[in-house]
This record gives structure tokens, sequence and C-alpha cells, in this order.
């Protein structure tokens, strides 16, 4: 048996430490969606408790995670309503991160094998998102995709492959349309300053 979810690809999905792992984040993330709008405090310290790194992204319930332990937030981002993270593997997320409403960052997969599919058997690769990037509402990130820093992702747009940073991408599935030219990241940067 290993200990850490990610020391592995493949995993038994009805392992009975990986299902005592689920069900504590699952609890953490009760508390933190019960949570009012004046407990921002109590929500950060919930936050604290369920992520592997997280120290002042701003959170909006609700919010779904399957681990919590395999996610890694930078500082200083915003999450709007209905983030759902699928993190079997690590999903690691930058700084000053905007992620908008009713984004899924999958990480978990299923194997393309049915023998596998039957065990049942999860597996996963990470995602990474870099710094200042932002991913537009609706976007769906799928496991083993990176995102720059700087990239905007559109709205609705399934991530299937890499996006180099500074660009911008959009689409299902979703292709890069542009680079970012450095005079709208100096202006962008201004703005943060």
């Amino acid at each position: 048996m290993v200990d850490s979810i990610t020391d592995f690809s493949v995993q038994i999905a009805a392992d009975k430490a990986l299902v005592a792992k689920k069900q504590a984040c699952q609890q953490l993330v009760y508390q933190f969606n019960q949570t009012r709008p004046d407990q921002g405090k109590e929500r950060k310290q919930l936050l604290k408790q369920l992520f592997a790194q997280y120290s002042n992204t701003h959170i909006e319930p609700p919010l779904r995670c399957d681990l919590g332990t395999n996610v890694y937030f930078g500082k200083g981002g915003f999450v709007n309503y209905g983030l759902i993270i699928l993190d079997i593997a690590t999903v690691t997320i930058g700084d000053y991160v905007l992620i908008g409403p009713n984004v899924q960052l999958c990480a978990a997969s299923h194997p393309e094998l049915r023998e596998q599919r039957m065990a049942p058997t999860a597996c996963g690769e990470p995602i990474s998102i870099g710094n200042q990037a932002w991913i537009g509402a609706g976007s769906i990130v799928l496991a083993g995709v990176n995102i720059g820093e700087n990239c905007i992702i559109g709205a609705g747009s399934v991530v299937t492959k890499d996006v180099p940073a500074n660009h911008v991408a959009v689409g299902n599935p979703c292709r890069v349309l542009r680079p970012i030219h450095q005079t709208e990241l100096d202006e962008l940067n201004s703005h943060q300053n």
C-alpha cells in the first residue's frame, strides 16, 4: 500500500485509504460550503486544512473536490462560484490566477482498457496553471494539461492540450488564438501594482 495518492497514477477506486481521504475531504468541503458570507476567516482556515498549499486566494462557495491534498494554490487569486477539482493527481494553480464560475479542473480520468475500468480503477495526470492566468467561465481543463503564465482561456473552452505562456486560447477543443503582446502584459501588470 502506498501512503500518498500522488505516488502512483493508477488506483483502485474502492481502496480503503483513498475512500478515507475522500471522506475527510468531503467533510471539509461541506463545512466550507455551509459558511456564511461574513465568515471569511473561518473559510480560510477550512481551505488551509483542505488543500496541500493555500494562503490567500479568495474562493467563493460552492466548491467541490475529491481529495484536496493534491491541490496547490498560489497567492492572491480569485475563484468564482462552482469550482470542481478532481485531484487524484496534482493540481497546481499559480499566483494571481483568476478562475471564472463553473470551471472544472479534471486531473482524474479512467483507463482505456475495459478490464481496468471494470475493476474500478482511477488514474490521473497533473494539471498546472501558471501565474496570472485567467480561466473563463464554464471551462474544462483535462488531465495532463499545462497552461502557461498570463494565458487567457476563453469561456466554455475544453482544454485538452498544453497552452504556451502569454497566449489567448479558446474553443472546444481549445486552440491557441493569438499571443498576448508585451504591451498588453505591461498594461495588465500596471493595474496590479
